[in-house]
């Protein structure tokens, strides 16, 4: 009986331990934070400029 408790005691470690290992692993590839920088050129609309040329003319 004595050695029954020792092998459940054993499992039961193994399990905790596994899934204490699971939870940090899930938890910092959430946390890594991909960075995507995305480069947006800035247009100056041709209208707005016309319009403006006709306003200081």
């Amino acid at each position: 009986m004595k050695n029954l408790y020792k092998i459940i005691t054993l499992f039961a470690i193994i399990f905790i331990t596994g899934i204490f290992v699971t939870v940090i692993t899930v938890n910092s590839s959430l946390n890594k934070f991909e960075s995507q920088e995305k480069t947006v050129e800035v247009q100056k609309d041709t209208l707005y400029l016309l319009k403006a040329e006709k306003k200081t003319v």
